[in-house]
């Protein structure tokens, strides 16, 4: 987009990309005719532009050497950025100079499948990168890897649990339970306990007034943009579940999932299979979320629920549909925390479209990928439960 811009005067922007990386996402990329159709239709706007797009899709992709890279018109989401040659120019600077490039492959033996084969490469080269910048603008299901669990990190993650809930541990129950060490004398459960030593009340029964432990709701990512990292909130949300039976756990990205049982497996499953497109999907952030309160609110949302929501707001759906569900859910829950794997960044901005609609209806906004960063977490919710 941005050759055509500065070499042929398109009058294309961010919108056009956004729209021609759909196009790609909806014909594939093994093909490189087919994305010459999709980028074409939406770049061409006239019927005088269709002749310079196809000199500029032949100049841009395969002009070149079969196997090399053009590294001075590399995408900036998908690669990691490079350093600058000052050696490399622009395939038109090249031309206009009449310089020719260096080590021309021969059209005497250069078939058109050859000349093809960079784009084939390089999209193979790049096919992992590509999987994460298709997430960010693609809403369908996706092939991926059943969910992992760390056995060992899930152990580690148990001092944070308790801290977690004990940060957040509610006021004393109205009632009175039975308690070991209670301040009353529990005469009924005396009386029966005796029955069995012929009436005499050896084991004295004890009534106080335990603390109340919150509900937690878990509601994890895990569309192809989080996959990078889920791993440590997984293993906390998994110690939180295994921890208190008051805590439930939820995956979701084309679809949802409450993997609270599986979460709760002893021992610890390495694998979860059978999430369908709960998992490794597209990023519909706002339809899930509403799906959950719509299935899940009655149940699990009041006033002691703390609910923890887990990604970094890259939504493709319906911007008020989020709206809706993240205000039912701060309507209807003590405290709603949004963790956002990027948060933790120097400098960060919560700039995505989704994480722009649901921060104000967010407690806390914060990073941890780690159990001292969840600790931290702890005792950062001590001070939000005391205000």
């Amino acid at each position: 987009m941005r050759y055509l811009r500065e070499e042929h005067d398109f009058g294309i922007g961010h919108a056009e990309a956004h729209d021609a990386l759909r196009g790609i996402d909806a014909l594939g990329l093994h093909d490189a005719a087919g994305v010459r159709c999709a980028l074409r239709a939406v770049c061409c706007s006239a019927p005088e532009q269709i002749g310079a797009f196809e000199r500029a899709f032949e100049a841009f992709f395969l002009d070149g050497r079969p196997g090399t890279t053009q590294h001075a018109y590399e995408p900036r989401h998908s690669r990691p950025r490079e350093p600058a040659d000052p050696a490399a120019e622009r395939p038109a600077e090249r031309r206009a100079r009449g310089t020719p490039p260096d080590d021309p492959p021969s059209d005497e033996f250069a078939s058109p499948r050859a000349r093809r084969e960079p784009f084939a490469l390089d999209v193979r080269d790049e096919a992992a990168a590509w999987q994460a910048l298709r997430a960010r603008y693609s809403a369908d299901p996706g092939q991926t890897a059943a969910l992992a669990l760390d056995a060992q990190a899930v152990r580690a993650m148990f001092g944070a649990a308790d801290r977690t809930i004990a940060a957040v541990r509610l006021g004393r129950s109205r009632r009175r339970r039975p308690l070991p060490r209670g301040p009353f004398f529990d005469v009924r459960r005396t009386l029966r306990r005796s029955l069995q030593t012929g009436g005499d009340p050896v084991a004295l029964q004890r009534l106080g007034y335990p603390r109340r432990n919150p509900r937690f709701v878990l509601l994890i990512d895990g569309s192809r943009s989080m996959l990078d990292h889920g791993a440590p909130m997984l293993a906390f949300a998994a110690a939180l579940c295994r921890r208190t039976r008051r805590a439930h756990a939820f995956v979701f990205s084309t679809e949802l999932r409450d993997v609270t049982r599986e979460f709760r497996r002893s021992p610890v499953p390495a694998h979860i299979e059978g999430l369908g497109q709960a998992w490794g999907g597209g990023t519909r952030i706002g339809q899930n979320l509403l799906a959950f309160v719509r299935a899940h609110g009655s149940r699990l949302l009041a006033d002691d629920t703390v609910a923890i929501v887990f990604s970094d707001g890259l939504d493709v759906g319906d911007p008020q549909t989020l709206r809706v569900a993240m205000a039912q859910i701060a309507r209807r829950a003590a405290l709603v925390i949004w963790l956002n794997p990027h948060a933790g960044a120097a400098g960060f901005e919560p700039a995505a479209r989704g994480m722009r609609v649901a921060l104000p209806y967010v407690s806390v906004l914060a990073h941890a990928d780690e159990p001292a960063g969840f600790e931290r977490l702890a005792a950062r919710l001590r001070g939000e439960r005391s205000r």
